[in-house]
Protein backbone atom coordinates (compact mmCIF):
# COMPACT_ATOMS: atom_id res chain seq x y z
CA UNK A 1 0.00 0.00 0.00
CA UNK A 2 1.56 3.31 -1.04
CA UNK A 3 1.16 6.51 0.86
CA UNK A 4 -0.11 9.59 -0.92
CA UNK A 5 2.69 12.11 -1.34
CA UNK A 6 2.16 15.51 0.22
CA UNK A 7 3.07 18.53 -1.84
CA UNK A 8 3.11 22.22 -1.11
CA UNK A 9 2.46 25.62 -2.61
CA UNK A 10 4.46 28.77 -1.95
CA UNK A 11 3.44 32.27 -3.03
CA UNK A 12 6.08 34.98 -2.72
CA UNK A 13 6.81 38.47 -3.86
CA UNK A 14 9.04 38.46 -6.93
CA UNK A 15 11.61 40.76 -5.27
CA UNK A 16 14.91 39.04 -6.00
CA UNK A 17 16.32 40.07 -2.63
CA UNK A 18 14.14 37.54 -0.82
CA UNK A 19 13.08 34.68 -3.12
CA UNK A 20 15.99 32.27 -2.57
CA UNK A 21 16.11 32.72 1.22
CA UNK A 22 12.34 32.35 1.44
CA UNK A 23 12.42 29.07 -0.49
CA UNK A 24 15.12 27.67 1.81
CA UNK A 25 13.21 28.73 4.94
CA UNK A 26 9.97 27.22 3.60
CA UNK A 27 11.68 23.92 2.76
CA UNK A 28 13.23 23.70 6.22
CA UNK A 29 10.03 24.60 8.08
CA UNK A 30 7.73 22.41 6.00
CA UNK A 31 10.02 19.45 5.41
CA UNK A 32 9.36 19.63 1.67
CA UNK A 33 12.13 19.19 -0.87
CA UNK A 34 12.99 21.87 -3.40
CA UNK A 35 10.87 20.01 -5.96
CA UNK A 36 8.08 19.13 -3.54
CA UNK A 37 6.05 22.27 -4.04
CA UNK A 38 4.77 24.70 -6.62
CA UNK A 39 6.10 28.25 -6.39
CA UNK A 40 4.23 31.28 -7.64
CA UNK A 41 5.78 34.73 -7.50
CA UNK A 42 4.50 38.18 -8.39
CA UNK A 43 4.79 41.78 -7.20
CA UNK A 44 3.33 42.13 -3.73
CA UNK A 45 3.38 38.42 -2.96
CA UNK A 46 0.77 37.06 -0.59
CA UNK A 47 -0.02 40.45 0.92
CA UNK A 48 -2.10 41.36 -2.11
CA UNK A 49 -4.98 39.37 -3.59
CA UNK A 50 -3.83 37.36 -6.61
CA UNK A 51 -5.09 38.27 -10.05
CA UNK A 52 -6.07 34.63 -10.36
CA UNK A 53 -6.23 31.70 -7.95
CA UNK A 54 -5.42 29.22 -10.70
CA UNK A 55 -1.95 28.40 -9.32
CA UNK A 56 -2.98 27.59 -5.78
CA UNK A 57 -6.15 25.83 -6.92
CA UNK A 58 -4.13 23.64 -9.30
CA UNK A 59 -1.64 22.83 -6.55
CA UNK A 60 -4.40 21.99 -4.05
CA UNK A 61 -6.13 19.75 -6.59
CA UNK A 62 -2.84 17.93 -7.18
CA UNK A 63 -1.88 17.20 -3.59
CA UNK A 64 -0.71 20.46 -2.03
CA UNK A 65 -1.42 20.27 1.69
CA UNK A 66 1.27 22.69 2.88
CA UNK A 67 1.01 26.35 1.98
CA UNK A 68 3.51 29.17 2.39
CA UNK A 69 2.29 32.75 2.19
CA UNK A 70 5.12 35.28 1.89
CA UNK A 71 5.43 39.03 1.70
CA UNK A 72 8.31 41.32 2.53
CA UNK A 73 8.89 44.66 4.14
CA UNK A 74 11.68 47.16 3.36
CA UNK A 75 10.02 48.80 0.38
CA UNK A 76 7.81 46.43 -1.59
CA UNK A 77 7.42 47.58 -5.19
CA UNK A 78 4.16 45.65 -5.42
CA UNK A 79 2.68 47.77 -2.64
CA UNK A 80 4.00 51.26 -3.30
CA UNK A 81 3.62 53.61 -0.35
CA UNK A 82 2.60 50.87 2.10
CA UNK A 83 4.38 50.92 5.44
CA UNK A 84 6.02 47.81 6.86
CA UNK A 85 3.17 47.55 9.37
CA UNK A 86 0.54 47.80 6.63
CA UNK A 87 2.25 45.09 4.58
CA UNK A 88 2.36 42.74 7.59
CA UNK A 89 -1.31 43.46 8.29
CA UNK A 90 -2.26 42.79 4.65
CA UNK A 91 -0.37 39.49 4.80
CA UNK A 92 -2.20 38.47 7.98
CA UNK A 93 -5.58 39.27 6.40
CA UNK A 94 -4.85 37.14 3.36
CA UNK A 95 -3.62 34.26 5.53
CA UNK A 96 -6.83 34.40 7.59
CA UNK A 97 -8.77 33.90 4.35
CA UNK A 98 -6.51 31.05 3.22
CA UNK A 99 -6.92 29.26 6.56
CA UNK A 100 -10.65 29.15 5.86
CA UNK A 101 -10.22 28.23 2.20
CA UNK A 102 -7.84 25.33 2.97
CA UNK A 103 -8.79 24.29 6.52
CA UNK A 104 -7.15 20.86 6.40
CA UNK A 105 -3.75 22.11 5.28
CA UNK A 106 -0.69 23.40 7.09
CA UNK A 107 -0.01 27.11 6.58
CA UNK A 108 3.16 29.13 7.05
CA UNK A 109 3.32 32.90 7.45
CA UNK A 110 6.55 34.19 5.94
CA UNK A 111 7.62 37.80 6.36
CA UNK A 112 10.92 38.54 4.67
CA UNK A 113 13.08 41.55 5.43
CA UNK A 114 16.62 42.76 5.09
CA UNK A 115 17.17 41.30 8.57
CA UNK A 116 16.14 37.78 7.49
CA UNK A 117 13.16 35.50 7.10
CA UNK A 118 10.53 35.28 9.84
CA UNK A 119 8.56 32.08 9.26
CA UNK A 120 6.01 30.44 11.52
CA UNK A 121 3.26 27.92 11.16
CA UNK A 122 -0.20 29.38 11.74
CA UNK A 123 -3.45 27.70 12.68
CA UNK A 124 -7.03 28.94 12.76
Amino acid sequence: MSQEQTFGFLRTCMDKRFVAATRVAFERASGLSETGYWHESYAGGSAVPPVSGIGEEYAAAHGARVFGWQAHINNCGGQPGASDEEIASHLDSVIATKLKQYPNARHFRILASEQGIDIREVTP
